[in-house]
């Protein structure tokens, strides 16, 4: 398309465009900024109220969700949780942890939480769960408590299987309720909906 044309339908971003595409861009390279939060979420094909979906859902998120941070060798201080209901009323829910943490169950249980205070008698079409304020690992030795260090172990476990044999290679019982609702693919469930996000 002729220069001329481009300015006359976009201005002075016409002949910017014109540039671009011609692979004429004098801005500097640089490589993608390092990532603030990490979330997954999906929205439902038919709003739904039921409780044991919802949190089914979540756990698949929120276990998708660790997987990342792990990948990225990440901790995270801060869950959100992200519900859209059936009218498009969308609301968000936040938690400070009192440790940075990587756990699926850490971040489950905090999403959780967050949707029992958040959940009104409104049906549900679309649920996520994110993490921010991301720190490098590293966390207060506590001696007396082993569950931080078995769940850390478990989930390290569970990472490698999952890499090796695919997503729903290995579930939670919670999550096992999916399998009847979502078909599988290699990587996971596939989502009847367009709005599976990273």
């Amino acid at each position: 398309m002729p220069l001329s044309a481009l300015k006359s339908h976009f201005g002075a971003f016409g002949e910017i465009l014109w540039r671009y595409s011609r692979g004429i861009d004098d801005r500097k390279v640089e490589p993608p900024a390092e990532a603030k939060s990490i979330s997954r979420e999906t929205t439902f094909g038919k709003d739904t109220r039921d409780h044991s979906l919802l949190k089914a859902t979540l756990r698949y998120l929120s276990e998708r969700v660790g997987s990342q941070l792990r990948q990225q060798g990440k901790q995270a201080r801060c869950v959100t949780l992200k519900l859209r209901y059936a009218d498009f009323t969308t609301i968000t829910r936040r938690h400070t942890l009192k440790q940075s943490s990587d756990s699926d169950q850490t971040i489950f249980n905090t999403g959780v939480g967050l949707l029992n205070q958040a959940l009104s008698q409104q049906k549900v079409r679309l649920i996520g769960i994110g993490v921010s304020s991301l720190t490098e690992p590293g966390r207060q030795l506590d001696m007396l408590d082993l569950s931080a260090r078995r769940l850390e172990q478990l989930d390290k476990a569970i990472d490698r299987i999952r890499q090796k044999y695919g997503f729903t290679a290995i579930q939670t019982g919670r999550t096992l309720l999916l399998k009847d609702i979502f078909p599988e693919t290699e990587g996971g469930y596939k989502l009847h909906t367009p709005s599976l996000s990273r």
